[in-house]
């Protein structure tokens, strides 16, 4: 009895280290591909990847949750709907920022002309 309590506390430690590691954001999408390299499944790559986009996005990291999407479907993947969704989402988001960018640089030279 003793034996079994042992070894499902050792499992459930062992899944617990595992999920609390893929919740980690990693510095970068290159970061986060590398980090893929030693997990055995597809899925468990694609699962990863997925919540690394995921991350990358909530952070507004926007092209770092392109590249890792893109990866998903490129690489593992070319059906994920996760990875589209995200890298729809991101695509948009990185557009309006570059267009409110661009327009707020606009403004300061305009600004400036007068």
């Amino acid at each position: 009895m003793r034996k079994s309590w042992v070894v499902v506390v050792a499992a459930a430690l062992v899944l617990s280290l595992a999920l609390a590691g893929c919740a980690k954001k990693a510095a970068s999408s290159q970061e986060a591909i590398s980090n893929t390299r030693t997990m055995q499944t597809l899925q468990e790559k694609v699962n990863y990847l997925v919540a690394q986009a995921k991350a990358f996005y909530s952070s507004r990291e926007y092209q770092q949750a392109i590249d890792v999407a893109q990866y998903i479907l490129a690489r593992l993947d070319n059906t994920s709907a996760q990875a589209k969704d995200i890298l729809g989402k991101a695509k948009e988001q990185l557009a309006a920022a570059l267009t409110k960018a661009s327009g707020s640089a606009v403004n300061k030279i305009n600004v400036f002309g007068k």
